[in-house]
């Protein structure tokens, strides 16, 4: 890489302008998630930028673009990505003549910018483009950049037509966004001008050297790279945006310590809505939870993640040290307490509270009150994970979190007065609390039922995790009294239509008897949420034995004439079952059984899981037998190894493609014409 003073001076420029691009790109990218503007903008910074990476790139040496970006000059749609975002800047609730024209404008610089991209990326290779040579980025006549700025500045003044219509916060963002413009090019301009118009000017700008020329360089350098950076701070600046959404707390913190006013830092507003929205949402769920434990479950998630808390949990009154002054302190206090170490409070608490502190490397705590003012838990947080102090906006929002959480505390429950158990998170392991026996070492979390369930007899021991869906999640359990295993369940937390959809399934299996579905043995009911207890496969599910290896032929046009039946005597009751594949089909000693009715309803319904549907379903068809028929040839097809085992089977593929017909109407229309056509197939290998 050339080293000179000449290069150093070309680079740097270029350099400043490229890092300027960058950083507007970004703030462009934080605020797109939230104004579709933003991206236009950004595509327009991204494309002009390229003509200024570009050119460092030639400047530092090597193959560069002359290999990987050959022909290839983003920057000629830079005007058609400006025209795209003048027809949505500002926001105009009228749609006006000028507003159809500058559509049209917007196309025609798309067709131009395009035309202009592709004559480009001819000329980098041997292919002819006669007169249109001419168009190329770096011609002398400069015909390309003059068809740039003819694109390009019509769209600036489109924004500014447009904003007449506006309303007052538009043409105020209008405003400032032009005057980053004007402010940006005017140096450029100023200086282009003079040099057209003064050929003695244009000689010194070559070769002049010293302070004024340096000077001039600065201005005009220093402005082209603040350009980016204040036009795209005129669009985040305001609402939908806020400029502090891109300052991390960190920073704000730091400011703030060193006398800086949070109003001077411009934080609050987006961090309070943030936080609104995140509290509102956390004490839906305290609303629906199911118990203390669910609750301090709760509590500790939004703490964590709300707050950034690098730790937090609730404990029991019962786990504070015994005699504690720091309890004593919690009961009067009516605000969270800041029990760091260069804290007010803790150089005056007794020595084993202070040990207890630092035992688990607590920050603030706050009581959990229940509706008679009482301390029934203390909400513990570690220090923040940015390393700075709780500030008002925690304290408010975790005094919120736990003033909700009080009222729900000692809900009465509706059946079932055990509280939530808890699992090992890599085995499903049940237990009491949440030092589990089972040797994983993965950690514990809330189980969605308790260790013990069935009222006040105890009915069913919870063992394990069986396994967890979009519909629910299922756990091994013994029945105390008939001395059987069974399978529960129930729902990981209480959801708008989800107890619902739950009993409607029960309903579905209670009314149905046949061979080849799973049995219901009854539904009970914990703290207002739906049990099912259903019968428990101990050899698992088809997918399951699927993942050991394919079915024989002879296995696949048993399962296929099985699961057929039980289909046929579904529909025939007017039910779907809407999510027949591998994983709801259970392998039992009699045979293979549909279960998981999470999805069964009647014929007008729509279905479940993509992989197993017909197209038309998939594309918002309302489901039908067909839909249950196609899952079920699924489902063989997978068990008898893929389309691979067909080539060898000529019987197989032709009932594979009837079942599979791109025309609905070829394929099986019952479920007795697809297990009439199983029995045809020579069931030998």
């Amino acid at each position: 890489m050339a080293s000179g003073g000449g290069e150093l001076a070309f680079l740097a420029p270029q350099l400043l302008i490229a890092g300027a691009f960058s950083f507007a790109a970004l703030l462009l990218a934080s605020a797109s998630a939230r104004d579709r503007r933003a991206l236009f903008l950004l595509a327009t910074f991204v494309c002009a930028a390229a003509a200024f990476a570009r050119a460092l790139s030639v400047a530092l040496g090597g193959p560069g673009p002359d290999v990987l970006f050959r022909g290839i000059y983003p920057e000629a749609l830079a005007p058609a990505a400006l025209w795209q975002f003048a027809i949505q800047f500002p926001a105009v609730r009228r749609f006006a003549r000028f507003d159809v024209w500058a559509r049209r404008s917007a196309a025609v610089a798309w067709a131009l910018g395009i035309g202009l991209f592709v004559t480009n990326l001819a000329l980098a290779y041997p292919v002819p483009v006669g007169p249109l040579a001419i168009l190329g980025r770096d011609n002398p006549a400069n015909r390309f950049w003059h068809l740039f700025a003819a694109a390009a500045l019509p769209a600036i003044a489109a924004i500014g037509i447009r904003a007449h219509r506006a309303p007052r916060p538009e043409r105020d963002k209008v405003a400032r966004f032009g005057w980053a413009i004007a402010a940006g090019a005017a140096p450029f301009l100023v200086s282009g001008v003079a040099r057209l118009a003064s050929p003695k000017f244009e000689r010194w700008m070559h070769v002049g050297r010293g302070p004024a020329h340096h000077t001039i360089d600065v201005v005009v350098v220093g402005a082209l790279a603040a350009m980016p950076v204040l036009s795209a701070l005129a669009l985040v600046a305001d609402r939908p945006f806020d400029v502090q959404t891109f300052v991390p707390a960190g920073i704000q913190r730091w400011l703030a310590r060193r006398g800086i006013s949070p109003a001077d830092v411009v934080r609050m507003r987006p961090r309070q809505r943030y936080r609104r929205d995140r509290l509102t949402t956390a004490l839906d769920r305290i609303r629906r939870a199911r118990g203390p434990r669910e609750i301090a479950d709760i509590i500790g998630h939004e703490l964590r993640f709300g707050v950034g808390a690098r730790h937090a949990r609730v404990v029991a009154v019962e786990d504070v040290p015994p005699d504690s002054a720091l309890l004593a302190v919690l009961e009067a206090s009516t605000a969270p307490l800041t029990l760091t170490e260069d804290g007010a409070l803790f150089p005056i608490l007794p020595a084993a509270d202070r040990g207890w502190l630092r035992e688990h490397d607590i920050s603030l705590a706050a009581p959990l009150r229940v509706h008679d003012g009482s301390v029934a838990a203390v909400a513990v947080l570690g220090p923040r994970r940015d390393g700075g102090p709780y500030d008002a906006t925690d304290r408010w929002f975790l005094t919120t979190l736990l003033t909700g959480a009080g009222a729900a505390w000692h809900r009465p429950a509706a059946a079932g007065a055990g509280d939530a158990a808890f699992e090992c998170v890599r085995c499903g392991a049940v237990a009491d609390e949440a030092s589990l026996a089972c040797g994983c070492n993965a950690g514990a979390v809330l189980a969605a039922l308790p260790r013990r369930l069935g009222g006040e007899f105890d009915k069913f021991t919870v063992a394990g995790r069986l396994g967890a869906g979009g519909m629910g999640i299922v756990y091994l359990a013994r029945d105390e009294a008939l001395g059987r295993d069974v399978a529960l369940k129930t729902l990981p937390a209480l959801r708008d239509g989800a107890v619902a959809r739950l009993r409607d399934e029960a309903r579905a299996m209670a009314n149905l008897n046949h061979p080849a579905l799973a049995t219901i043995y009854g539904l009970e009911v914990w703290r207002g949420t739906p049990v099912l207890v259903v019968e428990f496969f101990a050899r698992g599910t088809l997918a399951d034995r699927l993942a050991s290896g394919p079915l024989s032929r002879a296995e696949v046009v048993s399962l296929g004439i099985r699961l057929a039946g039980a289909l046929s005597y579904m529909h025939a009751r007017g039910v779907l079952h809407r999510d027949v594949k591998p994983s709801n089909i259970g392998i039992s000693e009699s045979g293979a059984k549909l279960l998981d009715f999470g999805l069964s309803a009647d014929l007008e319904s729509r279905a479940g899981t993509p992989a197993y549907l017909p197209p038309e379903v998939r594309g918002g068809v309302p489901a039908s037998r067909a839909a249950d028929l196609w899952g079920l040839a699924s489902v063989l097809l997978e068990a008898a190894g893929g389309r691979a085992v067909l080539r060898d089977d000529e019987a197989l593929a032709a009932f594979f493609e009837r079942a599979f017909a791109r025309d609905p109407a070829a394929r099986f229309q019952t479920s007795a014409e697809f297990a009439a056509a199983l029995p045809q197939i020579d069931p030998s290998p």
